[in-house]
């Protein structure tokens, strides 16, 4: 009895607190339409018109909201479903993609939306406080707030940090029109892309009062096209050069046969003995594997063990090959050794010097955030990843190539990083085996959305991209953002082609996310003006 005396008043305020989350009628409709139409935008769909036009249902509700404490109450709870409406279609794939391994992907997918959906409410709060408090104009709150938001989620600590599909990402299949990638930086495209949104808005407003119409209209169409209108233009006058022939391998491996050590590496070398005869002696620069071609510790590999076949392939074409290994740190006895996801690059004389570790992590596959890793030193290659340093490069007669190892195509930084150090192309390896099977009903997004962070890469640093998809989608970008020569998902294929790059270091290679992080602080200048002023207000009331 005086168990459940002591248990009522706890869930009574579970309740309370649902209660003051749960969206009330009126706070629902609007912004779930938003959410949908928002997340219409993405591949594989790329649609163009949506991604500036889906925030502005969301943001006139909020304009249209009280401005008291009940006005951004309801913003949160507005938030909260078009955060719920929106992320939960953009990442479904978690759970769809990893309910094949593991009844943990429930959990992981609902603990995912959980602090995505946080981050929506903080960014509609923040967008009420800054329309309502301090009374910024919508045109300028609107991008703040959500290119701010868009950076938090990217640069969360340890490996919870998110950065998968930005607003500006939606563009990928129209990559002309974003040139100006190479001057802000994917975020610098997500803020332009919110501020039209927020013009939209404003638009529709000076529509709703009668009066400035047409300047509202003018500044739209000013600020819409002509950001094109110059990507276009630099797609046209931009000088590329031949970086090399590069082949891509896609062996198709299914995933639940490669997490079996023997089986994944048997189908995968039978798969190569397929693959590689298909390229002539000579006829390439370089060839690119997948991510963890071999699940193996490549460099404790006595020449002619277990990466035999991968040495022959390269002695007989007389080419270089950069595949995805395990690579370790200190002695392989148990508790002995840290491990990485790595790429290495084996050249016609046998392994070459050159190592790089995946920086950036998939977040509790690869390293669970804050805790340490020698607690899953039990747990076979899961959660315990050391974290590479340094960003070195593959040099292939007379080209410089940096590795972005899966995921790490989602972080701008890397790609810039190695821009910086002097890479002349990019490579991504990468097993998108989670991402879904061949039927056409386990098929997700992620098969789409992944490769897309490529393009953006390619044009914020003008430099050309050849990827390696263990299932596809395996393909080449040219500087421009251009998509060309892909391969089918899954089907086991080789193609080759000529990589393109240029000699330009872009003012994003410079000087970096400029406009995320103003975005940022702007919308704490704005967070702070709001507390101020609404002091201010009650006390001379």
């Amino acid at each position: 009895m005086s168990t459940q005396t002591s248990d009522a008043p706890r869930f009574s305020r579970l309740f309370a607190l649902a209660d003051l989350l749960w969206p009330r009628p009126g706070e629902r409709w609007v912004p779930a339409a938003s959410a949908v139409l928002l997340a219409l935008s993405f591949p594989p769909l790329h649609l163009l018109v949506p991604p500036f036009v889906g925030l502005v249902p969301f943001a006139l509700w909020i304009h249209g909201l009280s401005p008291d404490a009940e006005g951004r109450r309801a913003a949160v709870r507005g938030s909260i479903l078009f955060g719920a409406i929106y992320f939960g279609i953009v990442f479904y794939w978690i759970l769809v993609a990893l309910i094949w391994f593991t009844s943990l992907a429930i959990l992981a997918y609902l603990s995912a939306l959980v602090g995505l959906i946080a981050i929506s409410a903080l960014f509609g709060w923040t967008l009420h406080r800054s329309l309502h408090t301090v009374r910024a104009p919508m045109w300028l709150a609107l991008p703040v707030a959500w290119t701010a938001a868009e950076w938090f989620r990217a640069h969360l600590p340890s490996t919870i940090a998110f950065p998968w599909l930005g607003l500006g990402t939606s563009l990928t299949g129209f990559p002309e029109l974003v040139g100006i990638a190479e001057l802000v930086g994917s975020r610098g495209v997500t803020f332009w892309m919110a501020l039209v949104n927020g013009l939209v808005a404003v638009l529709v407003l000076a529509i709703r009062e009668r009066r400035g119409v047409a300047r509202a209209a003018a500044m739209t169409v000013l600020v819409a096209t002509l950001p094109m209108a110059w990507g276009v233009w630099r797609a046209g006058s931009l000088e590329m050069r031949e970086a090399g022939r590069v082949a891509v391998v896609q062996p198709n491996i299914p995933e639940h046969i490669k997490l079996d050590p023997i089986a994944g590496r048997d189908s995968t070398l039978a798969s190569l003995d397929r693959l590689i005869p298909t390229v002539g002696a000579g006829e390439t620069d370089l060839i690119v594997m997948p991510e963890v071609t071999l699940q193996l510790f490549a460099a404790a590999e006595p020449s002619g063990g277990r990466l035999a076949a991968i040495e022959e392939y390269a002695r007989a074409k007389g080419t270089p090959i950069v595949f995805g290994a395990l690579g370790h740190e200190g002695e392989l006895r148990p508790g002995r050794y840290s491990y990485y996801n790595s790429a290495f690059l084996m050249e016609p004389d046998g392994l070459a010097d050159y190592r790089y570790d995946k920086r950036y992590l998939v977040p509790f596959v690869e390293r669970v955030p804050f805790l340490p890793t020698e607690w899953f030193s039990a747990l076979q290659y899961f959660g315990g990843f050391g974290v590479g340093q340094g960003w070195p490069l593959a040099s292939v007669n007379g080209t410089d190539y940096g590795v972005l190892i899966c995921y790490e195509s989602t972080y701008p930084e890397g790609s810039r990083a190695f821009r910086r150090a002097g890479a002349d192309v990019l490579l991504n390896i990468t097993n998108d085996a989670w991402y879904g099977r061949e039927p056409l009903y386990a098929r997700t997004t992620a098969l789409w959305q992944h490769p897309a962070h490529m393009v953006m890469r390619a044009i914020e640093n003008r430099m050309g991209v050849a990827r390696a998809a263990n299932t596809g989608i395996s393909l080449f970008v040219d500087p421009v953002g251009r998509v060309h020569n892909q391969t089918r998902l899954f089907e086991a294929d080789l193609h080759v082609d000529t990589v393109l790059t240029t000699d330009v270091l872009t003012f994003y290679t410079r000087f970096g996310d400029l406009t995320g992080n103003g975005s940022a602080v702007a919308a704490l200048v704005l967070l702070v003006a709001s507390f101020r002023l609404g002091r201010r207000r009650n006390l001379a009331s």
